[in-house]
């Protein structure tokens, strides 16, 4: 019969491990295939957004991540200069602004060889069955299950595994995609780079002044210091002209440190080097049947903006809490159809602002970018996500633009929860840090109660509701509640587990409870006395 779980997660990296901690946590059984024999060695991916942060904060990583110390997205700034002894440094500050209007957490730097360790032991702390040096090989897929084919690449020994869902969190080079039949569209690969990490004694400061990365236009390259004197230099290669990956050994470090540092003699010991390639492309959809897309499985774009790796974790946060629901029963394929409604249209305009970021350092002499759109602020881009259709309720035509200004969030349905700061049991605490398991009801009555009550008895599904309120033994709020929520005294919002608003009643109408089980009817929740099995 093979192995049996819940939910197949093809790849262990940065996305697949997400995907799985976020799922256990939910208590859904994932077993999670990467085909390499351990997490990365890489500095593919370093930047963390603040929003990406709030989902580690809610997995209990935070403290772990920060103790980490590869690196600090705020301590330094980004600069622009000939080579590190350059006199004339141009500075374009943080990689990242303080976040801290916005979130209850504030942007990390750690690197991708730090942070899979990290999140892979948190999955596993929650039940996950993680294999490493373990292979996809094919699978099969019927209206109710799906059988997929594996190998152990140490024995060659192939095995079996069921599962109600599948992930693809395999890369941009994976075969899931192509076995799912899922095109790409998009210009495709625009640059090839080498990633070099070496060990140095260099200072990471540029004119006396602490600094994130550098771009050094000697090189057409970054440098980027680490804790510890271990450094990532990532720079361009133009196969076109003969230069391969493979000349990138120990002597040719040296030199290209030595030239990035503008001065010879400089300690420049190679660790590693292996190239990449900076590529725009978007699945045409991110689901057939019960086969899902992730991460760069599902997109890939441009490092410009630091959205790529981030996007692939909120792939994951959207998705996860969907297959626990319908997992449990609670809900039907409806839920699951969501996923590429909300997710894709974001994907795509998330991609456009990194491409219109990339053509304002490189030039495009093959004409193959697409015309820029205008530029958003980057915590636009990272809170200011929208979703216009998908497992929310819409309160009329959305606005046309892809991003809310995150200054302007107002609890709108289909856009992330504001972040308030509340008292609970003398500690302050973020309106955030009540979101990650179950729907969650905010409000200031204690007459929403019977209204929360009814529709968990109408759904069997449990629904917390916080009483945000200076009496009645509530949740002291801040006085920005309840209209930094668009609320009056009475109203109401529910948010779902992963932060983002999926109804509210501004005013507390006296029909709410039928509205709001006429919404979780059409997001696919199953009502309790009309329930079949779930999944297992």
């Amino acid at each position: 019969m093979g192995t049996q779980t819940s939910v197949l997660v093809v790849g262990g990296g940065l996305s697949g491990l997400t995907a799985a901690a976020l799922l256990a946590r939910q208590g859904v059984r994932c077993m999670v295939i990467e085909r390499h024999p351990d997490t990365s060695i890489q500095y593919k991916f370093a930047g963390i957004s603040p929003r990406s942060m709030e989902i580690f904060r809610g997995l209990g990583l935070e403290t772990e991540i920060r103790a980490s110390r590869t690196g600090d997205q705020q301590g330094g700034g980004i600069a622009r200069a000939r080579n590190l002894a350059d006199p004339d440094v141009h500075w374009s500050g943080p990689a990242w602004p303080d976040a801290s209007p916005y979130s209850p957490t504030q942007p990390a730097t750690c690197d991708q060889h730090v942070l899979e360790p990290i999140l892979r032991h948190c999955a596993e702390q929650f039940g996950a069955d993680i294999r490493f040096n373990t292979e996809f090989v094919s699978f099969e897929q019927d209206e109710r299950r799906v059988h997929a084919r594996i190998r152990h690449r140490a024995s060659g020994a192939e095995e079996t595994v069921g599962a109600d869902y599948l992930i693809g969190a395999d890369g941009a080079n994976g075969t899931l995609r192509d076995q799912l039949g899922i095109g790409r569209t998009g210009p495709g690969v625009l640059q090839h780079w080498m990633n070099v990490i070496f060990d140095t004694d260099l200072p990471p400061v540029l004119n006396g002044k602490r600094f994130t990365s550098c771009f050094v236009s000697d090189l057409n390259g970054t440098m980027t210091p680490r804790e510890g004197g271990r450094w990532l230099l990532a720079l361009q290669y133009f196969p076109e002209e003969g230069q391969r990956p493979e000349s990138f050994d120990a002597h040719c470090c040296r030199q290209l440190v030595e030239r990035a540092a503008g001065r010879s003699g400089v300690k420049a010991d190679l660790v590693d080097a292996r190239s990449w390639e900076v590529a725009a492309c978007i699945a045409d959809r991110f689901r057939e049947g019960r086969g899902f897309l992730i991460g760069d499985a599902a997109h890939l774009m441009p490092p410009t903006g630091a959205f790529g790796g981030n996007s692939g974790i909120h792939d994951a946060h959207n998705l996860a809490w969907k297959l626990a629901m319908v997992v449990r029963g609670e809900a039907d394929e409806r839920l699951l159809g969501t996923y590429d409604q909300e997710r894709r249209p974001v994907i795509a305009a998330t991609l456009a602002q990194a491409l219109s970021r990339l053509q304002k350092w490189f030039q495009d002499p093959a004409g193959r970018l697409p015309a820029p759109v205008p530029l958003v602020d980057d915590y636009d881009v990272v809170f200011g996500q929208r979703y216009d259709a998908g497992a929310v309720s819409l309160e009329g035509p959305p606005p046309d633009r892809p991003f809310e200004p995150v200054a302007g969030l107002s609890g709108q349905p289909g856009t992330r929860a504001p972040h308030l700061v509340i008292e609970c049991d003398g500690n302050r605490i973020s309106t955030h840090d009540l979101f990650g398991r179950n729907l969650v009801l905010l409000c200031s009555r204690p007459a929403w109660r019977a209204v929360t009550e009814a529709v968990t008895e109408e759904f069997g599904i449990p629904i917390d509701l916080h009483l945000l309120s200076s009496s009645g033994g509530g949740l002291i709020p801040e006085d920005r509640w309840p209209a930094a929520y668009g609320l009056d005294s009475s109203g109401a919002v529910l948010v779902r587990p992963d932060g983002f608003v999926l109804w509210r009643s501004p005013c507390g109408e006296a029909n709410d409870r039928g509205v709001l089980n006429d919404a979780l009817a059409r997001m696919g929740l199953h009502r309790a006395d009309r329930r079949g099995g779930g999944g297992r």
